[in-house]
């Protein structure tokens, strides 16, 4: 029989239960910052703050609009299809001419709401588009975590020989984590890996 040391007993929560919050590398010293997140849903007023040079930023100053205008010329009836991005308010009105027939008139574009994100090549949070403090190569795959708690879990189910199934009504984070995480042939390694992660 399974010892309970070896039963993973982890709780039933989903992926989304740890997008709250996301460890990420400081845009200015490279250290652990964190990315707090407000609103799972859309553009809220989340967070960037650095304990170690004591950084931070808001990522409503990072919102910008792309105003757009697709419709008929009402001049010619051909199509106008333009699009400005980068403006940090809302844009009312726009004075364009034609392409066609090259006759001005005023429209009211669509403005569709983005934040400006620092650019990276690795796994980066959802918010800034920050490298995530907790990733590692594993073999031919990335191993990643959102935050510690995360990362924590993770090293649970892994470490637990018998591992079952927390919940019916939900798919909980642990059964959506990668088949590469799951392998037992892989346990050594992911383990390690976190393991280095952690003292980090």
């Amino acid at each position: 029989m399974e010892s309970e040391a070896n039963r993973y007993v982890g709780p039933p929560t989903t992926r989304y239960a740890y997008a709250k919050e996301f460890w990420v590398e400081c845009p200015k010293c490279v250290q652990a910052a964190r990315v707090i997140k407000k609103d799972l849903v859309g553009i809220g007023d989340d967070k960037l703050v650095c304990h170690h040079c004591n950084y931070s930023e808001t990522a409503d100053k990072r919102l910008r609009y792309t105003a757009t205008i697709s419709r008929a010329c009402g001049h010619c009836g051909e199509s106008i299809e333009v699009s400005i991005p980068n403006n940090r308010e809302k844009v009312a009105e726009l004075k364009y001419s034609c392409p066609h027939c090259h006759v001005p008139e005023v429209y009211k574009p669509n403005n569709v709401p983005y934040r400006l994100k620092y650019s990276a090549e690795r796994l980066t949070d959802p918010v800034f588009g920050l490298p995530l403090w907790f990733q590692e190569n594993v073999k031919s795959d990335t191993l990643w975590a959102s935050n510690r708690e995360h990362l924590l879990e993770i090293r649970n189910y892994v470490t637990a020989r018998l591992r079952e199934r927390q919940t019916m009504r939900i798919t909980t984070m642990v059964e959506k984590l990668p088949q590469f995480i799951k392998a037992a042939k892989n346990r050594e390694a992911v383990l390690k890996a976190i393991e280095r992660m952690l003292k980090r």
